[in-house]
């Protein structure tokens, strides 16, 4: 060692080397950690955009199942009225005068039906003698040939049985005077009263600009894509830039991947395809997004920190040197010893209230035997030990802090001599609420319930703690028997500033456990039964 020190004092060779073998040590480590932390920060940001379509692409597909289902119940509607379906059932024997008022009721509800639907460009009713009802001139049925030997068996050569269907096809098929182009419609049977035979068909020609428009409006970066292609694989509606082949399509739909991007590798270049079912049309909602576009905001901002990035990581080098050999050994012992004072504190809390309790029970056992009741004392230590095994099961809620909520809750309602009754299941660490905040609510409405309680009069007080799933919810409810919340008061029970407590209540309890809830995207509700205050908290 003499010899080493005497060497880096005298050789300034090396001192030099052993200068850049430190550096070396130090700064390739920190470099290897800023690349892992810049391919790290890529991939977190392309799995959330990712999400984020996904997302987007699940709730554009139930808006567009939702337009389509409104149609049908709009148009159901006005089919299975019993007047209209009378009027036309008959309107070739009706005086003109009655056809007339028919014609006007008929096109009258067609009106309300556009009003309440953006989406429906136009609506039709023929009768099977070819009247026109509500007809505008772009959609004028071709006279010239019989409309139902021709264009219905065009419309019916998939399902003769259906009552309601949608087509997809040119519109100079079925109208005359219209544009040489696609047209999408919903057509529905209008039947007899006796339900026999048919009588007409209502035609609703939906205005497809309307909903091109409403996914145009859906962002997918600069040069993401929404389309939509039809059980044929082609697209519809719109023509895509980004055209999805038949084989990536079919094995989106083989796999059932609906709502899931999935990476595809097309002419050398990376993308993230994912499609949707539109159930109505059994068309196919796609999204195209290249892979570098996920990611190209966060590049451009890493890569214009990296100097930033590297500066402050050479600076934490250093901090960690000076760290390691000044500070490490004095910061060490200082924690170990506030880690051993807060540990015992904590054991010696624990120990004092399990003495506590086991020897309330022990003089209770005592007593028994002492009063010659052995068989007394020996049903409690039997009672006891279950009691302590139900209670292992039903605090094993896998969140520290819950739990160790309850177990607080239970001292307290006992020493106030409050039934205590838990039914809980076990918790995920992922539910989606912040811990620290859950905790505050369930100890403030536990807390509330307990003074409920301790101040009644009533024999029995029951204090009842539920944790449970409820569909796709984590439900907490928390119950006191006594005494019943007043009718009067139940709406304002959440607001600021009001109180059942008197001098002792600030009003503010309940309003923050709302805030709280709310924050965490939850509801709260107040709800009374025979069985007490039930305060359900959801997430």
């Amino acid at each position: 060692m003499k010899k080493l020190l005497e060497l880096f004092k005298n050789d300034k060779v090396f001192r030099v080397r052993i200068l850049i073998g430190f550096l070396v040590l130090i700064y390739i480590p920190m470099a290897l950690n800023i690349y892992l932390i810049y391919n790290r920060t890529i991939k977190v940001v392309e799995k959330e955009k990712i999400e984020k379509v996904e997302d987007i692409l699940g709730k554009f597909s139930k808006t567009i199942d939702f337009i389509l289902m409104d149609t049908e119940r709009s148009i159901n509607e006005v089919v299975n009225h019993r007047g209209i379906r009378k009027g036309i059932e008959d309107f070739e024997i009706l005086k003109d005068d009655y056809r007339m008022r028919v014609k006007k009721f008929i096109a009258r509800k067609f009106r309300e039906i556009q009003k309440e639907n953006l989406y429906i460009k136009e609506i039709i009713c023929i009768v099977q003698t070819n009247k026109i009802i509500n007809c505008d001139e772009n959609f004028i049925t071709d006279k010239s040939k019989n409309f139902f030997d021709e264009v219905l068996k065009e419309i019916y050569k998939t399902d003769s049985d259906k009552d309601i269907f949608w087509i997809y096809d040119e519109s100079k098929k079925f109208f005359s005077n219209a544009k040489d182009e696609k047209v999408l419609f919903l057509v529905r049977k209008i039947k007899s009263l006796d339900e026999k035979k048919d009588v007409g068909y209502v035609f609703a020609i939906m205005d497809t600009k309307k909903i091109i428009k409403l996914y145009k409006h859906y962002s997918f970066g600069f040069d993401g894509e929404l389309s939509i292609y039809d059980e044929n694989k082609k697209f519809v509606l719109t023509k895509p830039r980004y055209a999805v082949s038949e084989d990536i399509l079919r094995d989106l739909i083989k796999n059932e991947t609906f709502n899931r991007m999935k990476e595809f590798n097309i002419k050398n270049k990376k993308y993230f395809i994912g499609t949707t079912r539109i159930n109505k049309l059994n068309w196919y909602l796609t999204v195209v997004v290249p892979k570098d576009e996920l990611t190209m905001g966060i590049k451009a901002h890493l890569n214009k920190s990296i100097g930033f990035i590297v500066l402050i990581s050479l600076l934490l080098a250093f901090w960690i040197v000076i760290e390691v050999i000044v500070l490490s050994k004095v910061i060490t012992e200082k924690e170990m010893a506030h880690y051993r004072l807060v540990f015992t504190e904590k054991m010696n809390e624990k120990l004092r209230m399990y003495k506590h309790d086991f020897m309330n029970h022990l003089q209770i056992i005592r007593g028994l035997i002492e009063l010659n009741y052995p068989e007394k004392a020996l049903e409690y230590l039997i009672d006891l030990s279950k009691e302590g095994l139900i209670i292992k099961d039903k605090y094993e809620i896998g969140i520290p802090e819950i739990e160790s909520t309850i177990f607080t809750a239970i001292s307290q309602a006992r020493e106030k001599n409050i039934e205590v009754e838990i039914d809980c299941i076990k918790l995920s660490e992922k539910i989606p609420v912040k811990i620290y905040d859950l905790t505050k609510i369930l100890t403030n409405l536990i807390k509330n319930a307990i003074y409920a309680l301790e101040k009644d009069d009533a024999l029995e007080k029951k204090l009842i703690i539920r944790i449970y799933n409820d569909l796709d919810e984590y439900v907490f409810e928390i119950i006191n028997n006594v005494p019943i919340i007043p009718e009067e008061i139940r709406d304002k029970i959440f607001t600021k500033g009001f109180t059942t407590k008197g001098k002792e209540g600030s009003g503010l309890g309940l309003h923050i456990v709302k805030k709280l809830v709310e924050k965490n995207g939850g509801t709260i509700e107040l709800v009374v039964d025979e069985e007490g205050n039930h305060f359900i908290v959801r997430f």
